[in-house]
């Protein structure tokens, strides 16, 4: 788990490993704009920022209790 400055950031081994999900879904969902997922950052493996994902996931149970 790449940190820069205090900002955390999840590889797509790290968000299948939080999600239960392979990197293989993980990477469909960031292709899939339904999905709306915060973008990648190319460090030194594709990740994203972990305070952006928890705002994703916030989302997600709102939308799904609409």
């Amino acid at each position: 788990m790449p940190v820069v400055g205090t900002v955390r950031f999840l590889t797509r081994r790290d968000q299948a490993r939080r999600y239960n999900r392979s990197t293989k879904t993980i990477k469909r969902w960031g292709k899939d704009p339904r999905m709306n997922m915060p973008p990648e950052y190319q460090l030194d493996l594709p990740s994203r920022r972990e305070d952006e994902l928890e705002v994703w996931e916030r989302s997600r149970v709102v939308s799904k209790g609409d």
